[in-house]
C-alpha cells in the first residue's frame, strides 16, 4: 500500500526561551513571546506572553506581566497574570493579581494578592511587539 499524497500533521511551532545566565545583569525592559528564565539579574520591566522564571541565583526588580510566574530566587514588583508559585527559599515583595498562588514552604510572599476570577488581561499586553532580525550576510 502506497502512502503518496498523504499530509504530514501540521507541529506547532517550537518557542524557545530566553536566558540570563548567572554573572548577568540587565538593566532595561523585556518584551517577548517566549518563556524566559533569569538565572542572572534584571532591573526593569517584563512582558511575555509564557512562563517567566526567576531561578535560584535569579534576581528581577521591576514589573511582570506574564501568564506564569515561578519565583525560586528573589522577585522585588509587581506581577499580573494567571498564576504565581512561589518555590521553597524563593522570595516575593510586591503585590500580585492572579487567578491562582502557590506558595511553597519556606518561600517569603510580602505584599498584597488579588485574586480575580476568569482570565487575567495584563495591562499593554498588545504592545508586545516581536520583530525578527534581519540575516547578516556571513
Amino acid at each position: 500500500m502506497a502512502f503518496f499524497g498523504r499530509k504530514k500533521k501540521k507541529t506547532a511551532p517550537v518557542q524557545s526561551a530566553s536566558i540570563i545566565t548567572p554573572g548577568t545583569a540587565i538593566k532595561g525592559e523585556i518584551r517577548c513571546d517566549g518563556n524566559i528564565l533569569i538565572n542572572g539579574e534584571l532591573e526593569g520591566n517584563i512582558m511575555s506572553r509564557s512562563e517567566v522564571v526567576v531561578g535560584k541565583s535569579g534576581r528581577v526588580s521591576g514589573d511582570i506581566q506574564a501568564q506564569k510566574l515561578l519565583v525560586s530566587g528573589e522577585f522585588r514588583g509587581n506581577f499580573t497574570g494567571e498564576i504565581i508559585d512561589i518555590m521553597p527559599y524563593g522570595k516575593v515583595y510586591g503585590d500580585v493579581v492572579v487567578n491562582n498562588i502557590v506558595i511553597e514552604p519556606n518561600a517569603v510572599f510580602e505584599g498584597e494578592t488579588k485574586i480575580v476570577s476568569g482570565r487575567v488581561a495584563p495591562d499593554n499586553m498588545q504592545d508586545v511587539h516581536i520583530v525578527k532580525p534581519k540575516k547578516l550576510g556571513y
